[in-house]
């Protein structure tokens, strides 16, 4: 209660108790004066006490409406005095907290400052069955099978935010089998945040090409990736990314413009001697892409859900479809740099067919891609296509193109390749969630000097024990004739009719 609504109530009861003395004083003849004396008295000390009781209740709203605005008037005063940072610091300074949420993590109390571990282990099993003669490469060679075993990725992430969340950096070290187990930097950027819509990245990472280069290689659903991917994916480069994401995450977009294609290691400035072999041309390369989602779909488990554009397998049971496309295109004019490498059709003295494999230097490459990706009720699909144009430049006269060399053609020609994989979760009571079975049927292309083409099919076993987080993969993958040479993608020759069983246990934290 305020203090103007006591002084009111006062004022009330004073009035009242005037007026009640005219009227206890004028009582009827025969009334003993003593007695409307005592009464009187009586009644005028208990308005006294009222009096006084009202009285104490005004002070005591007074003062609590005092100390409210003193207490508010204090709270001002530490809010100033701890607005400056200084002070600030050296009354209370910056503490560290540190845990684990999706990964270890050091963080300052000021929230200005984060870094995040990772690591990935894929310990693999692999036997290599092929025939053991090698129709189009070294005639009369014998090549025996191969089993054994390899870190196929042995992989530590260090992340997080700097000065401000918006400021995020990424350190990503390799020391797989197929790098001969040398530690080696294979990502590190940094990415500034405008707005969602809008972002900044600079640095060495994987380009926005292929479905498969842009998905996180711990939410594969093979062991490996698709053979198509290992001709037309344009794994990492140097250089610079503008990139968002729209309409709520409903779409995204992606502009990369590096130095090269599949290549991270080529420097600007060498000396002129060595600049055929480490340095680059001043032809950049760029790299678009672009996915929406058409269909959200709702989820059993959205906790487990990484998003359609990254996890391929329904883990999180969509109870509703979801579906979305993606398209990519890349051009680059490769005068001297010869990154990709390109399967062509041989023609030999020898014997004609079979693929060989050049560099793409002096070639003008066009290349287009459309891939779509589909989930409900623990079944996924995933299917991508493929088209890259080669124009040979400069094809009669010197340097020349060494696929104008080993072809004779001149003219634009085309390689396609495309995929399809599908995977399921078993529903097994006890088991949901944890067995999906996959396959797999792919092919590619080539049309430089004549047709040549190559088909592969897979099929799988994948036990989630925890998620993607620990995982046993089995597959077997069966190709025709192999298009390229790939330790990584377990492709030991070119032109090899191999038989692929990999066995793969994948711990993630």
């Amino acid at each position: 209660m305020s203090g103007r609504l006591f002084r009111r109530c006062l004022f009330a009861a004073v009035a009242a108790g005037v007026l009640t003395i005219p009227v206890l004083a004028d009582e009827g003849p025969g009334s003993g004066t003593d007695a409307s004396l005592a009464r009187l008295e009586a009644l005028l000390e208990a308005q006294q006490k009222k009096i006084e009781a009202l009285e104490q209740q005004v002070a005591a709203a007074n003062q609590a409406d005092m100390n409210a605005a003193r207490v508010e008037q204090m709270k001002q005063q530490i809010r100033e005095v701890l607005s400056e940072q200084e002070f600030r610091e050296s009354l209370m300074p910056s503490t560290v907290q540190a845990g684990y949420d999706k990964g270890f993590f050091i963080k300052s109390s000021d929230e200005k400052f984060m870094i995040r571990l990772n690591g990935q282990f894929k310990f693999r099993w692999t036997h290599y069955a092929t025939r053991s003669e090698n129709r189009y490469l070294s005639p009369g060679l014998r090549r025996s099978d191969r089993t054994g075993f390899d870190w196929a990725r042995l992989r530590f992430r260090f992340s997080g935010y700097a000065y401000t969340k918006d400021l995020t950096y990424l350190l990503e070290l390799d020391q797989s089998t197929a790098g001969q187990l040398d530690t080696q930097m294979l990502y590190a950027w940094l990415n500034y945040r405008v707005v969602d819509e809008f972002q900044i990245k600079m640095g060495t990472f994987r380009m926005a090409s292929t479905r498969a280069d842009t998905a996180s290689t711990a939410l594969m659903q093979f062991a490996e990736y698709p053979v198509m991917n290992a001709v037309f994916g344009l794994s990492r480069g140097t250089g610079i990314r503008l990139w968002g994401k729209l309409f709520q995450g409903k779409g995204e977009y992606y502009l990369d413009l590096m130095n090269s294609l599949n290549n991270a290691t080529r420097a600007t400035i060498t000396t002129d001697e060595a600049q055929n072999a480490s340095g680059h041309d001043n032809n950049p390369a760029l790299v678009f892409r672009t996915i929406w989602s058409l269909l959200g779909g709702a989820c059993q488990h959205p906790e487990d859900d990484a998003g359609m554009s990254d996890s391929i397998c329904d883990m999180a049971i969509h109870t509703s479809p979801a579906w979305n496309v993606g398209f990519h295109y890349a051009y680059t004019e490769d005068w001297r740099e010869g990154t990709l490498q390109i399967p062509f059709r041989r023609q030999t003295s020898f014997r004609d067919g079979g693929f060989g494999l050049t560099s793409s230097q002096g070639l003008q490459i066009h290349q287009f891609g459309i891939d779509s990706g589909f989930k409900y009720q623990g079944f996924s699909i995933l299917g991508e296509y493929v088209l890259r144009l080669l124009d040979v430049r400069a094809g009669d006269r010197a340097p020349y193109a060494p696929l104008f060399l080993l072809t004779g053609d001149g003219s634009t020609n085309a390689q396609h390749g495309a995929y399809v994989q599908c995977g399921y979760f078993l529903p097994i009571p006890g088991l949901e969630r944890k067995l999906e079975v996959v396959a797999r049927v792919g092919g590619v292309s080539a049309l430089a000097g004549g047709q040549q083409g190559s088909w592969d099919y897979g099929a799988g076993l994948n036990y989630y024990i925890q998620g993607h987080k620990v995982k046993l993969q089995t597959d077997v993958t069966k190709v025709s004739e192999s298009p390229i040479s790939s330790s990584q993608y377990s492709l030991a020759n070119v032109n090899d009719d191999a038989l692929i069983w990999r066995v793969q246990l994948q711990v993630a934290f």
